[in-house]
């Protein structure tokens, strides 16, 4: 007799595995009724397999795959995810929509850009084609020339994207965040008009026309706006808390036109992406602009320490906004974290710097350590610091900060004063300047390596007369600049020297040359609190 054992509906399986993969909490939120849900998720309380389980479940409902919808912060997030998902569902998971908002609107125009008068052949800009672009956008417009105190295309297009994710004009932009360039308003938006035709003619886009033209369908032409919401059943976005106006819009509309559907995941207690125009409202204030959500908190920590997540939870019992949560660890107790008091900036660096000293002393290997700041230039003292300690040492965040153009500048300044005759120095200083390339650098240089004092000869008739004539008023600029610094006495206060060049022309230098000039501008200002440590140039 031939025996013949039934096995479990493929939901049934899944079910077991959802009751032992998840905890109660998850296990509530990855299962939802439909509607509007929010996830509240702090740092490893297993926020992805959430979002996993969820889509899963949607699918082991009779969700088609096609119809879920899943936007992420990041092409490497929707990678893992639709990973892990084919080890739930198989196959069905490359159903799914998973991608960022840019990958998932690439995607939506494909098949609507004729409709919005765009070639479905379309190439999509990087940043270095999006400069060429421009610039060539700039000259088309006859403006901006090629003065070193214009805007550059980087700054122009870092300028108008901004403006555009945060939906704000271009004039309230330019006050916070390029008040130099307030002038320039007129000529920045005409170039900006010269940009999108060029990008027309081209049949080329770059990241944000992926978004506009997405809102574009939905508002211009509501019947293919309609049949695409429709055709997304569910609507899922991870990291809410770090999304942008646009982007929230974009999503909660197709949700709103489609089925209704639609989970938002993210941590209310936390939000680093301001600077690239990311709205902290768009978690905290998601149960006012969808009244009646269903609220989930994922309260078990699995990445940390009992020690750790009361302190967390400490810290973030004072927030003034957010939702009112605990977190508990899942972990076994652990060191107790420390919280020093220093008196000053520096005091906290030598303090960092003694206690990696004695930690590697003790055995732990410095690959094993790890200090965490909140800005790159508040890293400057410390890794001074380091350096004074030779202790060796990898930065993430960015180049070594001494290894920085705009340091590198400063410290030209400073070695200039120290020694008239360094030519690395004077081919640097002399090279910011409008009109003054290699060949005029070379000269300069020449000439006043041929006199007794470089710096006094900077401003005789014979040097004026190797300026050309567009650079001769920044060029006197610069000589009276040098002057300053030489009378602030730099060789035993170098940080008055470093404030002397602070108050001179060289901040409007930053302002034309680099990126986040403000930020730049705040790396040289710790730069000055490091010197006021030394007592003399040469230490420094």
């Amino acid at each position: 007799m031939r025996k013949i054992r039934l096995q479990p509906r493929t939901d049934d399986r899944l079910s077991e595995q959802f009751a032992k993969e998840l905890n109660p909490t998850q296990l509530a939120a990855a299962t939802a009724p439909d509607g509007v849900n929010l996830i509240l998720a702090g740092p490893g309380s297993g926020k992805t397999r959430v979002i996993i389980y969820r889509v899963a479940y949607l699918i082991a409902k009779g969700v088609p795959p096609e119809s879920i919808l899943l936007v992420t912060f990041t092409r490497r997030a929707a990678r893992e995810m639709v990973g892990r998902l084919e080890s739930l569902v198989g196959a069905k998971a490359s159903g799914v929509w998973a991608g960022t908002f840019h990958h998932i609107g690439n995607r939506i125009l494909r098949k609507s850009a004729e409709a919005l008068g765009i070639s479905p052949n379309f190439t999509i800009l990087d940043s270095e084609d999006q400069q060429e672009f421009l610039r060539l956008a700039m000259d088309d417009a006859g403006i901006f020339g090629t003065g070193k105190l214009a805007p550059k295309p980087a700054t122009v297009l870092s300028l108008l994207s901004y403006a555009f994710n945060v939906e704000r004009p271009l004039a309230e932009v330019l006050a916070d965040r390029a008040p130099n360039f307030l002038d320039w308003e007129e000529e920045i938006l005409k170039a900006a008009k010269f940009y999108a035709a060029r990008k027309l003619k081209a049949s080329c886009l770059d990241y944000d026309d992926l978004l506009s033209h997405w809102a574009r369908l939905l508002d211009e032409f509501p019947e293919r706006g309609l049949v695409l919401a429709k055709s997304f059943r569910h609507v899922l976005i991870d990291e809410t808390q770090d999304t942008n106006k646009i982007q929230v819009n974009l999503v909660e509309r197709v949700a709103a036109l489609g089925h209704g559907n639609l989970t938002a995941v993210g941590d209310d207690a936390q939000s680093i992406y301001g600077f690239r125009g990311a709205n902290y409202d768009n978690i905290l204030k998601f149960p006012d602009r969808h009244p009646g959500c269903r609220v989930f908190a994922l309260d078990v920590n699995y990445r940390s320490t009992p020690e750790i997540v009361a302190f967390a939870n400490a810290s973030i019992a004072r927030n003034t906004s957010g939702f009112a949560r605990t977190s508990h660890s899942a972990r076994s107790s652990g060191a107790r974290p420390w919280m020093v008091s220093a008196a000053d900036a520096g005091e906290e660096a030598e303090f960092v710097g003694q206690q990696v000293v004695e930690w590697h002393e003790q055995g732990v290997p410095l690959n094993r350590m790890a200090v965490l700041y909140r800005n790159h230039h508040d890293s400057v003292l410390l890794q001074a610091e380091l350096l004074a300690r030779g202790v060796p040492y990898a930065v993430r965040s960015g180049l070594r900060f001494f290894e920085q153009a705009h340091v590198k500048d400063l410290l030209a300044y400073l070695r200039l004063v120290a020694n008239p005759r360094d030519e690395t120095a004077w081919r640097r200083l002399l090279l910011l300047l409008p009109g003054i390339g290699p060949a005029k650098t070379a000269a300069i240089y020449q000439h006043l390596s041929d006199t007794p004092d470089p710096i006094e000869s900077l401003a005789t008739k014979e040097t004026m007369a190797l300026v050309p004539t567009k650079g001769k008023g920044l060029f006197a600029a610069f000589v009276n600049d040098i002057r300053l610094l030489r009378k602030s006495k730099p060789e035993t206060n170098p940080a008055a020297a470093i404030e002397a060049v602070l108050r001179g022309g060289y901040p409007a230098v930053v302002k034309s040359r680099y990126e986040t000039p403000e930020n730049r501008l705040a790396d040289l200002e710790q730069v000055a609190i490091l010197a006021g440590r030394y007592d003399s140039l040469d230490r420094f």
